[in-house]
């Protein structure tokens, strides 16, 4: 079973409502918005890092950039690092920009940044840069079982290049 029919039966199982959409690969979250429609805050960026030499998954709003030394002291890590390409698909079997934000189904913690609670629906890519989801908050929180904190900032914005 791939990871997409895993999310859909974890949510169908709960009685869980979700729009699931097909479309073109998007390997980042700014280009997982533009072709859903969604603005950035509602996406779902899934992390995998290491803290304490664990593999855990972080979630942040696609808006967000993890603050490393906030969520080093708020959740007593000593060492976090993110993953390189080659060890996310070894633990997940999916490439970067495919990973879902539910760290149940790679037997992984799963944190969660409090903003992204913020948002009355969120959306993510769904174990395919080609399959998203997007589904209630509250629904979210209640399957994915994360820890929340405030870990996150905002992204810096540089101008663009003419």
């Amino acid at each position: 079973m791939s990871v997409y029919e895993k999310i859909i039966q974890l949510l169908e199982s709960n009685d869980i409502k979700f729009e699931a959409l097909e479309h073109e690969p998007t390997p980042t979250c700014e280009d997982s918005a533009r072709v859903r429609g969604t603005n950035m805050d509602m996406g779902a960026k899934a992390l995998i890092c290491f803290a304490d030499k664990k593999p855990i998954l972080i979630v942040l709003p696609c808006s967000t950039k993890l603050d490393v030394k906030s969520f080093k002291n708020l959740f007593g890590v000593k060492d976090l690092r993110f993953s390189t390409p080659q060890e996310v698909e070894n633990l997940t079997g999916l490439q970067i920009g495919a990973i879902p934000p539910l760290g149940l189904l790679f037997g992984m913690t799963t944190y969660i940044e409090n903003n992204l609670g913020t948002n009355e629906t969120i959306a993510f890519n769904a174990g395919d840069r080609c399959k998203s989801i997007i589904m209630r908050y509250s629904d979210y929180e209640q399957v994915c079982g994360g820890i929340i904190g405030q870990y996150g900032q905002t992204k810096e914005t540089s101008p663009k290049a003419s």
